[in-house]
């Protein structure tokens, strides 16, 4: 495994992509802050510089903490 390096000062987000006709979502983001939550686009996953996290129509907290068990985000996906 790559050993990953993550400077005091930045935040660590990871962004899905879903396709298909049929996706819940345009994409699902990642933020060591907040946890999964929906995303509104697929080219701008991200809010800059959101603190506090993004709300609003399309934006979805998926699950409690920010490693919640794979089930629980299913779960919550497909809700």
């Amino acid at each position: 495994m790559p050993e990953v390096q993550c400077p005091a000062d930045d935040l660590v987000v990871a962004v899905l992509v879903l396709n298909g006709t049929n996706a819940p979502a345009p994409a699902l983001v990642w933020d060591e802050r907040h946890g999964w939550r929906t995303a509104t686009s697929r080219r701008h996953p991200l809010t800059k510089g959101a603190v506090p996290p993004p709300t609003g129509d399309g934006i979805g907290y998926l699950a409690q903490g920010t490693t919640p068990p794979p089930d629980a985000l299913t779960t919550a996906l497909t809700a």
